[in-house]
């Protein structure tokens, strides 16, 4: 059986994709503002769904200094969304969809 979607499904999943695909492109760029560190320590948490004592196990570092630097890189991450303008669109939308 095939789901036949509406005209308007069809240009809500265009834009729910070209919403993702700009998301990631504003991640990769904020990222790459990151210490190689932080960068690595957080894709080995949210890529590899690694946990913080694993982290830590790898690189001979506490957990507590694995998660702090995970914590660190987000609130630079969201500092870099903010300041560009590219966390207001998210929030905009969301309260719109309230």
């Amino acid at each position: 059986m095939f789901l036949v979607q509406s005209p308007e499904d069809l240009i809500i999943r265009e834009i729910d994709e070209a919403a993702e695909e700009l998301l990631l492109e504003h991640l990769a760029e904020a990222v790459t503002h990151l210490s190689p560190t932080q960068a690595r320590r957080l894709y080995a948490r949210y890529a590899l769904k690694k946990k913080f004592r694993e982290i830590a196990a790898d690189e001979g570092i506490s957990g507590s200094c694995a998660c702090d630097s995970v914590t660190g890189a987000l609130k630079k991450l969201q500092k870099i969304f903010a300041k560009n303008g590219w966390l207001e669109k998210s929030a905009k939308e969301k309260s719109i969809g309230k």
